[in-house]
């Protein structure tokens, strides 16, 4: 009888999990139904629907992106799959789909080219999400500590040589896939991108209504948010071209 009471917790805890999960699967399959049959206003309540339980994946986003690029709503379009890239950034379906809607927007930015080495961090800190970079570094760690142990235990030079040596590549490949497991978590939450959805922005030279206009963007346009005042936001664009616009233009990806 001791034993009934922990086992109660156990499956009041566990078991709205299990049944959330189902249905969750349930309604993802009913949207992705809903796509097909192309009842698209469906499929975005059901998916907005996950979104509002806290549910949150690469596949979600991405699928809600393609009912809205089929609505031709391309801003929403794009906001999605850039939330998609996030969580899986070498999807070659997210990007493409991504590309494609930004093919159809009016702002066309050459971004300035960046530095070989910037480029290559960035590269390289893409390339797997944060998940993935987690999950690489806890199997790296374990690995490592296998070899210490090893490097403890045995009784010949050449295995503690061997180990001892393996042990620091394991170890630097450890601290190096947790300094970029924790760097995408820090883009993950900092949230300094946003897509713009008014038509026609002018953007400010200061965060005031009557100040000059230096620029001009259209919906679609992705913009690094670097500064705020009150209700106005400080962008910088691809190009580097800076300016302010109202929190009203702009959803943050």
């Amino acid at each position: 009888m001791k034993n009934i009471k922990p086992l109660v917790l156990i499956l009041l805890f566990f078991v709205p999990m299990i049944l959330l999960a189902d249905g969750a699967k349930t309604l993802f399959q009913k949207a992705n139904d809903s796509y097909e049959k192309q009842d698209y206003d469906s499929s975005i309540s059901i998916l907005d629907s996950l979104l509002g339980m806290g549910l949150e994946s690469s596949d979600l986003y991405y699928n809600l992106g393609n009912a809205w690029f089929k609505k031709n709503e391309i801003p929403k379009a794009i906001l999605n799959y850039e939330k998609a890239k996030i969580l899986e950034p070498n999807n070659d379906d997210i990007n493409y789909n991504l590309a494609l809607a930004n093919t159809m927007i009016a702002d066309k930015i050459e971004p300035i080219p960046e530095f070989f080495i910037k480029k290559w961090w960035n590269t390289s800190l893409r390339y797997f999400n944060e998940a993935q970079w987690t999950i690489i570094n806890i199997f790296s760690y374990s690995i490592l500590l296998i070899f210490v142990i090893v490097f403890f235990i045995t009784q010949s030079k050449s295995t503690k040589q061997n180990t001892f040596y393996l042990g620091i590549v394991f170890l630097i490949i450890s601290i190096t896939t947790g300094f970029y497991g924790f760097q995408s978590s820090k883009i993950k939450k900092m949230h300094k991108t946003a897509i713009i959805f008014t038509p026609t922005v002018n953007v400010k030279s200061s965060p005031n209504e009557n100040a000059n206009t230096i620029f001009v963007i259209h919906q679609g346009t992705k913009v690094q948010l670097v500064d705020k005042l009150k209700n106005w936001r400080r962008i910088k664009l691809a190009n580097g071209s800076l300016g302010w616009i109202s929190v009203d233009d702009f959803e943050k990806i």
